[in-house]
């Protein structure tokens, strides 16, 4: 791991393997997360929901508490049905240490989310992109792979994943 440590075991659990993408159950959890500004570049706003998360776990907080960056970064993207993006956001995964009492934070545009249990479906590809219709590509390359397994996807969101700092 290139920078934070991994999730812990015990926050998912392998379900699937398929031709072009993995299943998996990510169990309930407390994130802390913030929006995505897509004003302007995807790679901008991006960059600056990063600095206000790190914020958040270098102390930004109600109890002034560092906590350990835990590894990948999350993205939420919010689709239409032409799987144009609306809107996103970013969330780090609140370590166990924290999520029974999770540090409030103190910049109003980062909040504490509870995330319920979930099956996610992924598709692996490197590189650091920022591109929307790469994305956009990736996304139906999944939600191809599904369709194949007779497996419907929600389409009204994706999400990536990231295992390295920006910049």
């Amino acid at each position: 791991v290139f920078f934070g440590q991994r999730l812990p075991k015990q926050w998912y659990q392998r379900r699937v393997r398929g031709c072009g993408f993995e299943a998996r159950k990510l169990f309930a959890a407390s994130w802390v997360l913030t929006d995505i500004d897509l004003s302007g570049s995807m790679e901008a706003g991006y960059k600056a929901a990063f600095w206000k998360l790190f914020k958040y776990i270098n102390g930004a907080n109600d109890q002034g508490v560092k906590i350990d960056m835990t590894v990948p970064v999350v993205n939420r993207w919010h689709m239409n049905d032409k799987y144009e993006v609306l809107g996103a956001d970013m969330a780090f995964y609140i370590p166990s240490v924290h999520q029974s009492n999770p540090p409030v934070p103190t910049d109003d545009s980062v909040t504490i989310d509870n995330w319920d249990d979930a099956i996610i479906y992924d598709r692996a590809f490197g590189g650091h992109r920022t591109d929307e219709a790469f994305y956009k590509k990736e996304f139906e390359l999944l939600w191809k792979a599904l369709f194949k397994e007779n497996i419907t996807p929600y389409t009204k969101m994706a999400i990536t994943a990231g295992y390295t700092r920006p910049g």
